[in-house]
Parts: C-alpha cells; structure tokens; sequence
C-alpha cells in the first residue's frame, strides 16, 4: 500500500487538549499512527482503533468504575459544553494509543482525534452521536469514567 497520504487535523484545538497527556513528542505519536494506516486496503470511511505503541505513549484518561462509585460525577470538562462522566483519580502509563478519523479521500486522513488508552465510544452527551450507537455508549459510560485532575471541569 502506498505512503502517499497526508494527515490532516479537523479540529487541532480537539487534539491539543489531549496533548499533555502524552509523553512522546505529537510528532512521533503520529508516525505510530502513519504506520498503523499505512496498511489500510480501504481507505474509506470513518476508522476508530487503539493499537499498542513501541513505547510509552503517555498518560490514559479513563477509569473502570462500579455503579455509584464513591467520588464519580458528570460535569462538563473545561472548554466543552456537554457533560461528561468524570472521576478525581490518578493517571496511568500506557502504550495504548487510539485513533478516531476518516478518510476524506484516498490521499487525505482527518484525524478528529488522538489519545494514549484504548477505544471508547462517543460520549452519551455528544450531539455527534448516532441513536444507533447510543446503548452501547450508555453501557460503556455506566462502567468507565474519565480521569481528571481538580479544576479541569466546569462548575
């Protein structure tokens, strides 16, 4: 499969906030992610995958908790407006990255999204996601919680 693609960022500020959660410069996490695409046979549609990396990538976000877990709440995070299901908890090191994209054409990869840990769907909120798609992000979003440090969310 050719290497002729270029990657694109549809939103770079969307990127940004996850940016300190990484240890590894943006820029190799990206070659990571080049060598992941670069053996798509399609090259159509949205891709949402995580993949182990060579090394530490960085820092994951989320957390599995139980139902009513002391100290999980849903608040927005700082800069969004919908709430998200959120807990006060120490991060952990991972080689997990994940990769949520489309391609635009043959030659062009929309990156919507990078972030060491694994795949999650779309938050239950997010005005983006598919009715289709909404039980099992409700599922997903009862058992996990996203791991923020205190004042990274809107009181």
């Amino acid at each position: 499969m050719s290497t002729d693609f270029t990657i694109t960022f549809r939103d770079e500020g969307h990127l940004r906030a996850h940016v300190e959660h990484f240890v590894v410069p943006l820029e190799r996490a990206l070659e990571w992610v080049r060598e992941q695409l670069v053996s798509r046979t399609v090259r159509d549609g949205w891709e949402h995958f995580d993949f182990v990396t060579p090394a530490v990538v960085g820092f994951t976000g989320l957390k599995k908790i139980r139902p009513w877990t002391p100290g999980d709440f849903w608040a927005p995070r700082k800069g969004r407006k919908i709430p998200s299901h959120l807990i006060v908890a120490p991060k952990l090191r991972t080689r997990h990255l994940c990769v949520w994209g489309f391609w635009q054409d043959r030659k062009t990869f929309v990156l919507h999204t990078l972030y060491p840990g694994r795949v999650a769907p779309r938050e239950i909120h997010d005005p983006e996601i598919d009715p289709a798609d909404l039980p099992a992000a409700l599922r997903f979003w009862s058992r996990h919680a996203i791991i923020v440090s205190p004042g990274e969310w809107e009181t």
